[in-house]
């Protein structure tokens, strides 16, 4: 398969990830003594309500385990791509360009060109589902990619392309007309090296909202999965692009992440029990005899403590592996690690920026290659409380996430809601009103409401960008009310309330400023141990931190 001059370098990304904490095993582990199977990937009896099943039936045993994840929110996945889709390097791992080097949480924003910034790929387009969640923020599906080819790639389906008319640097990813025998239109063909994750996510999505997908528009999900094309040719990707170690290692992740897993990774060939080639066997969910299967290490693949990331003048590194009795061999100059390798004994000092890489072995057999990127920086910028965002939030349809344009008679009082930068919108209507929205505006009829949040910080000023109209209106703070389309003041929610006259007004925009949060919490040392995620205010993670302000597992906090 083609490998461009980035991913031969920077193979196996996510494998290298410190987060990843789950033993790869062998896919054939016993019950002794009476202790449960230990299941792929350490998932231990995680799929054992599926034992048993086929066809079908083991896709529905399938949904009722992966179902209701506990995704992140939406503005949230910009911070978990650093545990899911980290390249070696420290930089985000790009799904459709292998020309970038973007930063986690600093690359994002507009794009005239591929190169420019990345953003967030729905592999399913957003658009089929109506935007609605927790499909928007599914982190299985919603990858990183670059902005300007994730755009070129628009809502059209993955197929393979026949006649090209785009295509990103190195041909890395193409549009055009499909090859593909059962569908002739425009199609993305992602590159040979995903094309088997693609199928994999795919299947995974189909799975876990087996009772919605067939109600998604598309044209590619229907109630027994996907259209036949569509299906043949994600049998076929998964079959020439079996699992990798890369691939198991963000599985994994992703249960960090939202407490769910992708059984098509866990247990390689599975789909071919569902739609293919072994639809009428029985699956065991431990003693499985899948169709590509792997060979995965027995041993553990090492990890590193404190996590990869950036640090203040020095950080000192802990490796470890769970495989008892195993011998870690470890590098600290970004070379393979190997038997040859300096034995790890003691944790050890980082004073420079480094990539340490490590195996595992025990009886000559060799753990996966682990790595982490550890940037020692001796810049740390002031502790000042964030600024205030002061921003333009376009309301329209894409914004509230709706999937019609024009006026529709409601009848269940359902709310439309959008967040942006923090501050959350919603858009209310009295029983049985009408609503208007399009790609440019929202239309806000009599006795229609807005209501502006914020979950952290405050709201500092509202000023409404009419397009034309201007109705009665008032603005509630609590129980104070305030007259006009422009309020300033200090309060978490403002509510908009429009009067009774017969006129409408049409909305393109609200301009919307938020001080940062004021709300710190104390937190001793001591409440430090375990895992926790901690930060300075310059965004530079820190191992040890003494006294002032950090950001302690997503949240602001004062260590006195």
């Amino acid at each position: 398969m083609y490998l461009c001059p980035v991913e031969k370098i920077l193979t196996n990304n996510l494998i290298f990830s410190m987060k990843t904490r789950l033993l790869l095993l062998s896919f054939f582990v016993t019950c002794v003594c009476g202790a449960w199977a230990q299941g792929p990937n350490n998932t231990g009896t995680y799929y054992q309500s599926a034992n048993g099943k086929s066809g079908e039936n083991l896709r529905t045993a399938m949904s009722a385990i992966i179902a209701n994840p506990k995704v992140v929110s939406y503005d949230g996945l910009i911070s978990a791509y650093e545990l899911t889709d980290t390249r070696p390097d420290g930089y985000v791992r790009d799904w459709y360009s292998c020309t970038t080097s973007y930063r986690h949480g600093k690359d994002t924003g507009g794009y005239k060109q591929e190169g420019d910034s990345y953003n967030r790929e729905h592999s399913v387009p957003q658009s089929w589902f109506s935007k609605r969640s927790p499909m928007k923020s599914d982190i299985v599906h919603v990858v990183p990619t670059d902005g300007y080819v994730n755009n070129r790639r628009s809502s059209f389906p993955f197929g393979e392309v026949a006649n090209v008319t785009y295509k990103a640097n190195q041909d890395y990813c193409r549009l055009g007309s499909s090859k593909t025998p059962g569908y002739s239109g425009t199609v993305f063909e992602v590159p040979d090296e995903i094309k088997g994750d693609m199928a994999r996510i795919y299947f995974y999505m189909c799975t876990c909202y087996k009772s919605q997908c067939g109600n998604w528009s598309g044209g590619i999900f229907t109630d027994d999965g996907m259209v036949s094309w569509e299906l043949n040719q994600m049998l076929e990707w998964s079959r020439q692009d079996p699992v990798d170690a890369r691939e198991i290692a963000r599985n994994n992740a992703v249960q960090e992440v939202q407490k769910n897993r992708n059984p098509y990774v866990d247990y390689p060939g599975l789909e071919e029990y569902i739609w293919g080639t072994k639809k009428g066997n029985t699956f065991s969910y431990d003693q499985y005899e899948g169709g590509s299967v792997i060979d995965v290490p027995t041993v553990a693949m090492p990890t590193f403590s404190p996590d990869a990331g950036t640090y203040y003048n020095n950080v000192t590194v802990t490796i470890s592996c769970a495989t008892e009795g195993a011998t870690i061999h470890y590098t600290t100059d970004g070379a393979d690690a190997s038997a040859n390798s300096p034995v790890y004994t003691a944790p050890f000092k980082l004073t420079n920026t480094s990539t340490i890489k490590a195996v595992a072995i025990k009886d000559d057999q060799s753990s996966y290659q682990a790595a982490a990127f550890y940037l020692v920086t001796s810049e740390q910028q002031g502790e000042d409380p964030e600024p205030a965002i002061d921003g333009e939030i376009m309301l329209n349809a894409d914004f509230f996430g709706t999937s019609y344009t024009g006026a529709i008679n409601s009848s269940d009082n359902l709310d439309l809601e959008g967040t942006e930068n923090g501050v959350t919108i919603v858009y209310s209507l009295a029983n049985g009103q009408n609503r208007y929205a399009n790609s440019s505006q929202i239309r806000l009829y009599p006795n229609n409401e807005l209501r502006f949040s914020v979950q952290q910080g405050t709201i500092t000023g509202l000023e409404f960008v009419f397009v034309d109209g201007t109705p009665n209106k008032t603005l509630k703070v609590g129980s104070t009310t305030f007259d006009d389309g422009k309020w300033t003041g200090n309060a978490q929610q403002v509510t908009v309330m429009f009067g009774s006259s017969s006129k409408h007004a049409r909305i393109s925009g609200v301009k919307v400023s938020v001080a940062g949060g004021t709300n710190i919490e104390t937190l001793q040392t001591t409440s430090l141990s375990g895992k926790r995620v901690i930060y300075n205010l310059s965004g530079q993670r820190v191992a040890n931190p003494t006294h002032g302000i950090y950001i302690v597992d997503g949240k602001k906090v004062l260590i006195p």
